[in-house]
């Protein structure tokens, strides 16, 4: 038996590397408004798949969490000294 048909033999199929066609599609689905969103759930917390894009997915999801509320956080400081400056200004 070669080497290569046993180390492919026994990997279990949502454990494979995937390949850059893979990450191709993967990258295209993330370009589609809305549905990229459901698709990063779908991947990051469905029972099967594979690990390399669950993991990826939950990264992603968290990535883009922390960025909202950086967002927010930012937002929120910006208006408040928005109001005060409006407020000093009309005195």
């Amino acid at each position: 038996m070669d080497h290569q048909t046993y180390v492919e033999g026994s990997v279990a199929e949502n454990e494979k590397v995937m390949t850059m066609k893979d990450w191709i599609l993967v990258s295209l689905f993330m370009m589609i408004p809305i549905a990229n969103i459901v698709l990063l759930f779908m991947w990051a917390f469905g029972s099967d798949g594979n690990l390399n894009r669950k993991n990826w997915s939950k990264a992603t999801l968290l990535l883009m969490a922390i960025l909202l509320g950086l967002y927010f956080v930012i937002g929120t400081i910006i208006a408040i000294i928005t109001f005060i400056l409006i407020a000093m200004e009309g005195q």
